[in-house]
């Protein structure tokens, strides 16, 4: 029984959760209401109330859930290919993938006007992304298959796979393509 109560505490934390991210995507972080997040996760504002005591606590917890997933999925990634050209289609692949997976996260995260704390976890994903380009990046360079020195590599890749540029190639004019002309611009100046 008390198995199940948990259960159903996890599904009913899960849908405010989800309901919040939408809300807030949907009307931006100032225009929030907390009957309306119970409307959404189909709960009573009450519920909401006592899994989040404010909107910006609400809104924390709910981003701080998806980025700490998020981090933990970047964190794991590693190429398993050898080849430079692999391992840089890998490494896009992932990121297309990870946008595409948590796109309301980022977009909202991407468009601020958040609390102050709250803001802060673009820069955490954002230095956690760096990091895994950084690594795959200096293990290329240690191959010699870089053109480029590996400072210039990696400040390229960063710029080309940061999460606006993502948004840009993604909502913009190459839509799908956008992966595949992000492979060839790195491609044809990293290897």
């Amino acid at each position: 029984m008390q198995r199940e109560r948990a259960r159903a505490t996890a599904r009913t934390e899960a849908a405010i959760e989800t309901a919040a991210l939408r809300e807030v995507a949907r009307r931006g972080y100032a225009a929030l209401r907390i009957s309306e997040v119970a409307r959404r996760a189909h709960v009573a504002p009450r519920t909401v109330y006592l899994h989040a005591t404010t909107k910006e606590r609400l809104v924390e917890a709910a981003l701080r859930r998806r980025a700490d997933a998020l981090i933990g999925r970047i964190e794991r990634w590693r190429p398993r290919s050898e080849s430079g050209d692999a391992v840089l289609g890998e490494l896009i692949a992932m990121h297309e993938r990870e946008y595409r997976a948590e796109t309301v996260l980022l977009e909202t995260l991407v468009d601020g006007a958040l609390p102050r704390a709250v803001a802060g976890l673009l820069k955490e994903l954002d230095a956690v992304r760096l990091a895994i380009i950084a690594r795959t990046l200096n293990e290329l360079g240690r191959q010699g298959v870089l053109r480029l020195r590996v400072a210039d590599a990696i400040a390229l890749a960063h710029a080309l796979l940061s999460y606006p540029t993502w948004r840009t190639a993604v909502t913009g004019p190459g839509r799908r393509r956008a992966p595949r002309l992000i492979y060839g611009a790195l491609r044809s100046a990293l290897l």
